[in-house]
């Protein structure tokens, strides 16, 4: 079976990204874009957005920032958030882009706040844009995951509009930021939520498809209590920075999946902890191997993809979900809060942070 990504068009690295936007920008001077991101504390905010700018000075760019506002922001978080806001003000009086602002109402439940989202990126015009970049350098992975696929349905059909996911990765920040997870009612993310309920089929067989990452294993296990999987396969992320990452998750998780009786060394899976489309042909290949070989039992085989990875990796679980909609449930805990120990120590981490782009529809895929 074909895939949609089979092949693909990514860039990392800075020098990579410059390279590319001088030379698509070169006789594309009228091209008007479309920049998405978050708006919050985190250090990498910004930096996908400055890159571009920068480097794209004439460009013209119309900017969206999702504000998620909170009642209470502890004080190196608020350090932070100055600290974006800043930068964000410096960069609009240097470069006159369009701004706005789409505020979310916290008041609303997680699944409401998602629908307010998805409602408003889909209300959107898209005509006067060529290009559209979603960066989710800042956005929580509830919200990104369905602000993407309104994206994506808006836009794949129209070989003449190009979407673009970019990702400021920073593996460390990622751990360095505690997050307070709720895990007393763990369901699959709005959106991405096919056959999840238990009397959807009575033929149906889940198979659980765990991308591994520094996570609490209480999260594991409540995402294991509730999808109730007959076999379960981990992905781990190699080749890694760290050349021992694998082994030290494995050696984390080492009890639970004893546990539970799956440690099958043909299980365990590994995908470059770089390259969110390997993982995305990767994941696909498991699916479609395992549709094939239940044929004969049931039509009806459901696969949840545990989100306990990197964002950048993450980024590949929705490529997954977005064409595998109808037979994938994928779940996210999410957080209540988010709460970092030193401001500044974070901010000189994030001068190590690298860029990722992901060409995902339009021009580059014409032919």
């Amino acid at each position: 079976m074909s895939k949609r990504w089979e092949s693909y068009v990514m860039y990392h690295k800075k020098e990579q990204l410059i390279d590319f936007w001088s030379e698509y920008y070169k006789e594309k001077t009228a091209a008007k874009v479309l920049f998405l991101q978050g708006k919050g504390f985190d250090p990498r905010m910004n930096n996908i957005l400055k890159l571009f700018l920068e480097n794209n000075p004439e460009q013209q760019l119309d900017c969206i920032v999702f504000d998620f506002p909170e009642e209470t922001n502890p004080e190196e978080n608020q350090k932070l958030y100055e600290s974006n806001m800043q930068e964000l003000a410096r960069l609009k009086a240097q470069y006159g882009f369009n701004y706005e602002e789409l505020k979310i109402d916290s008041t609303l439940s997680w699944d409401k706040r998602i629908a307010q989202i998805s409602r408003n990126v889909l209300a959107k015009n898209l005509n006067e844009y060529n290009d559209v970049i979603l960066d989710v350098s800042s956005l929580p992975r509830a919200f990104y995951f369905n602000i993407g696929k309104a994206l994506f349905h808006k836009l794949c059909n129209n070989p003449k509009k190009n979407l673009f996911f970019a990702v400021s990765e920073n593996v460390k920040i990622d751990e360095l930021i505690k997050k307070t997870p709720v895990n007393d009612n763990i369901e699959p993310l709005v959106g991405f939520r096919s056959m999840s309920s238990r009397e959807s089929n009575l033929d149906r067989i889940n198979i659980l498809i765990t991308l591994m990452g520094k996570q609490s294993l209480d999260i594991l296990h409540g995402i294991y209590n509730h999808f109730q999987p007959s076999d379960m396969f981990p992905v781990l992320p190699f080749p890694s920075k760290d050349p021992r990452h694998s082994d030290d998750l494995l050696l984390s998780y080492h009890e639970f999946f004893t546990n539970k009786q799956f440690t099958e060394p043909q299980n365990i899976t590994y995908a470059d902890e770089q390259n969110p489309f390997e993982l995305y042909r990767i994941v696909s290949n498991m699916i479609q191997g395992h549709q094939m070989t239940f044929k004969p039992i049931s039509d009806h085989v459901c696969f949840g993809i545990a989100l306990l990875t990197s964002k950048l990796l993450s980024l590949g679980a929705l490529l997954i979900g977005l064409e595998y909609n109808h037979c994938v449930a994928i779940y996210n805990v999410s957080s209540t809060n988010y709460e970092i120990e030193n401001a500044t120590n974070i901010e000189q981490i994030n001068q190590d942070s690298e860029p990722f782009l992901m060409w995902i529809t339009g021009e580059a895929y014409n032919n």
